[in-house]
């Protein structure tokens, strides 16, 4: 991959593209007792070899969407996330001129998850496992401190405002 083709790419992402943080629900079915923050960087367009092209060359994934009027073009989607976007940031960061700011914050984000085994520090809860011999074990369920989800949720409070995303 050239500096041309990225960036090329950079320029996509910037004028097509988003790039910041979702948030998901602690979903009580699946034992959370805290919301999720992950990366994300996501572009539509109707332009498939565009997309196509920038899932061939950073990764990620894509699909094809129903157009939304009668008469309309079909929409191709491209997205990456958590990780693989992480790498993608790093590789257009030099490049990106609008989303830059909040491309920082997301990169903030994934290096505050990397250490993120450090603030499972809150016990809700414990269960009991059998180890190898058979003897029960009880083990206590860790979820993350609120210190960190309170560091996650301004993250994701930043690139809200800064993508303009339910800013009065």
């Amino acid at each position: 991959m050239n500096g041309t083709d990225v960036a090329y790419l950079a320029g996509l992402v910037d004028g097509e593209g988003y790039i910041g943080i979702k948030k998901s629900k602690a979903y009580a079915c699946q034992g959370r007792v805290t919301p999720g923050y992950h990366a994300r960087i996501q572009v539509r367009m109707v332009d498939e070899q565009a997309i196509q092209f920038l899932t061939e060359t950073l990764g990620g994934t894509y699909y094809k969407e129903k157009p939304h009027a009668t008469n309309g073009r079909p929409l191709f989607c491209y997205s990456a996330s958590d990780v693989k976007a992480e790498h993608i940031l790093w590789t257009l960061l030099p490049y990106l001129r609008v989303k830059r700011a909040v491309a920082r914050k997301v990169l903030v984000l994934c290096r505050l998850k990397r250490r993120g085994s450090r603030h499972r520090t809150r016990i809700t809860g414990y269960r009991n496992f059998a180890n190898a011999y058979g003897t029960p074990r009880r083990v206590a369920n860790l979820a993350f401190s609120a210190e960190y989800v309170n560091w996650c949720d301004a993250l994701w409070q930043q690139c809200k405002q800064l993508n303009k995303v339910g800013a009065a």
